[in-house]
């Protein structure tokens, strides 16, 4: 109990601090920070900067160092394996009404899509890296293994480089969207308890039809005890997933007392909490959009499994 309670007073302190600190965008990104920003997006095969290493990289020489370290285990198929595991589990069983076609007939609908399906593929990877950056300093990584039994991991690397058919799109401000999408926004908030308006939904917001009664149909799920028991499932399975991808431990952390406290903050935000229910929400806007037989996967990953 005295772990949840000081897990849980972490992650208040992470989401006030999410908030608060700069939201360091790409164009924002000074000369140290801007090759760090292209890196990820080649490595992690996407054309965006999520909002954790928007927000680490007012921590620049820890974002470098970490990623630096880390990233040629974010190209090992082990990782994209890892990443899908965690996919395939965070659609919830019970699932709202899904009229096929619903959202056929609304503009931009493949933009829509694609958006969506790069959320889906990238979350993943962001909750995997969360973990083993939070571990990486402030525990240590575990000892790469494999089960008893179980034949090695083909760890080639994977292709790196922006996957074709990915895509990014405006981020609506919130200060700056129209009262129907503020209140959307508003609403998000509250209901996930959470400081900010995650970049996922800011996106989406492009097609305000959709988001307004996607967000209508999902919200009863959001905080519901199957909801919960999932979210902290798909946390401790990346937490899990770390013994699986080939790690090692990093040289002294460039951070001093002040800056631990608070990217231990930061990472338990992203870890136990915003990362875990922004996948379960895109987990059910898969659903929506393309149905519950196709949220189970992303068709941007190029892991080689065992029966490859």
């Amino acid at each position: 109990m005295r772990d949840l309670q000081e897990r849980n007073k972490l992650i208040s302190q992470g989401m006030q601090l999410a908030a608060l600190l700069p939201d360091i965008m790409p164009d924002d990104a000074d000369s140290q920070i801007k090759p760090i920003y292209e890196d990820i997006q080649n490595t992690l095969r996407v054309p965006l900067v999520n909002q954790l290493f928007r927000t680490l990289a007012n921590y620049p020489d820890y974002l470098e160092q970490l990623w630096k370290h880390f990233s040629p285990a974010f190209v090992s198929n082990s990782f994209e394996l890892e990443a899908d595991n965690l996919r395939e589990k965070a659609l919830l069983e019970d699932l709202p009404e899904m009229p096929e076609g619903r959202w056929d007939t609304i503009p931009n609908a493949e933009q829509l899509r694609a958006f969506n399906d790069t959320i889906f593929y990238v979350l993943p990877k962001l909750l995997i890296t969360a973990n083993i950056f939070y571990e990486a300093t402030f525990s240590t990584i575990p000892a790469y293994r494999t089960r008893r039994g179980e034949a090695p991991v083909n760890n080639s690397p994977i292709q790196t480089g922006v996957a074709a058919g990915t895509t990014k799109v405006e981020l609506m401000k919130p200060e700056s969207a129209d009262p129907v999408v503020k209140a959307l926004f508003t609403d998000i908030k509250q209901h996930h308890n959470h400081s900010l308006v995650a970049s996922y939904y800011r996106g989406v917001a492009n097609w305000p039809e959709f988001l307004q009664q996607a967000w209508h149909d999902i919200k009863p799920l959001i905080g519901s005890t199957a909801y919960e028991n999932l979210r902290g499932f798909i946390t401790d399975q990346a937490t899990l997933s770390l013994r699986k991808i080939p790690l090692e431990q990093p040289a002294a952390i460039p951070l001093d007392e002040k800056q631990r406290e608070e990217v231990r903050a930061i990472l338990a935000f992203f870890r136990y909490k915003f990362i875990p229910e922004l996948l379960l929400d895109v987990a059910l806007f898969k659903a929506m959009l393309d149905g519950p037989a196709e949220a189970y996967s992303s068709r941007f990953s190029v892991a080689v499994s065992d029966e490859d």
